[in-house]
């Protein structure tokens, strides 16, 4: 026997789940990072590890 509850947990899944499957049916995954967007991060933790260290001697 389904409460109310579960069918409404039930339903919610279901539209996630389909809204997953249509994401990842696309060639890009919005929000994904891309190439560049991970060498300005490491160029962001360089900086900051170069900076902290001469902040430091």
């Amino acid at each position: 026997m389904q409460t109310t509850m579960d069918r409404e947990r039930e339903q919610d899944l279901e539209l996630r789940l389909r809204a997953y499957e249509r994401l990842a049916d696309q060639p890009y995954w919005p929000g994904a990072m891309t190439a560049f967007d991970y060498c300005l991060v490491l160029a962001l933790t360089v900086a900051l590890v170069i900076g902290f260290y001469l902040w430091g001697v």
